[in-house]
């Protein structure tokens, strides 16, 4: 007879591999401007099956939708979700103005209109600006999205990757990406599924910000004109003693 906690175990085993077929894929790419702004583009593949209990395609899509529009921080933005077999991909563009205003959103209500998956994928974001040295890290939790990964089989989860990829305006002091390249200035964090839903990953880097031209212009013309103004008074007024 086979004991009850390995009969719990194999029941598991044959649920999750029925519902979660080959997992799931991620790509996330961010390029960051200097003055805060940038744009990201953020693609998932998930089975058909986990994508069916959120109504499928139409669902999806307008989840996706429903949270952009609730979502004023993201300036512009694009939704695709289309079915190849049995996979389904998602697939969404965001620009932004402000990312720390974005991530300050993001730790507020705005996911709550998203199945609890996406509070796991998006993670927990801290990124501290002193000074002009900004310290980012992001935590990720794959295998809360995944409940019961670690009963799924090897191969299951084999060929699976989760990609985070961040484009920076200057190359990073310091961070723990897996790839860096454009001298320092992109950090790839490429991880295969199996290791990631074994402990949370953690994506983090330092960087110096650079003084965007933008706000070096928006200081400069008020302080010009302010002291072109005391200069005028000031000449004003020593014509006026000499005379």
């Amino acid at each position: 007879m086979i004991p009850l906690r390995q009969t719990v175990r194999l029941f598991l085993v044959v649920i999750l591999t029925a519902f979660l077929g080959s997992c799931i894929d991620c790509r996330e790419e961010i390029w960051l401007k200097a003055d805060g702004s940038g744009r990201a583009h953020l693609t998932y593949e998930l089975p058909a099956t986990a994508a069916a209990l959120h109504g499928g395609e139409s669902g999806i899509r307008e989840m996706i939708m429903d949270f952009l529009k609730r979502t004023p921080e993201i300036t512009s933005s694009e939704c695709e979700v289309t079915t190849e077999g049995d996979r389904v991909r998602v697939g969404v563009q965001v620009g932004f103005k402000s990312a720390l205003a974005l991530k300050d959103a993001l730790a507020g209500d705005s996911l709550n209109s998203l199945p609890g998956a996406a509070s796991h994928l998006a993670g927990e974001v801290s990124a501290d600006l002193r000074g002009r040295t900004l310290e980012f890290s992001r935590s990720i939790t794959p295998g809360k999205v995944l409940p019961g990964s670690a009963f799924l089989p090897g191969p299951k989860l084999a060929g699976h990757r989760l990609t985070y990829i961040m484009h920076l305006p200057v190359a990073a002091e310091e961070s723990n990406a897996t790839r860096v390249e454009n001298s320092g200035r992109t950090l790839i964090w490429d991880l295969p599924l199996s290791q990631a839903v074994k402990a949370p990953v953690l994506t983090r880097f330092r960087m110096q910000v650079p003084i965007p031209w933008t706000l070096v212009a928006a200081i400069a013309v008020p302080l010009c004109l302010a002291t072109g103004f005391v200069l005028i008074r000031f000449r004003r007024s020593r014509t006026g003693q000499s005379s």
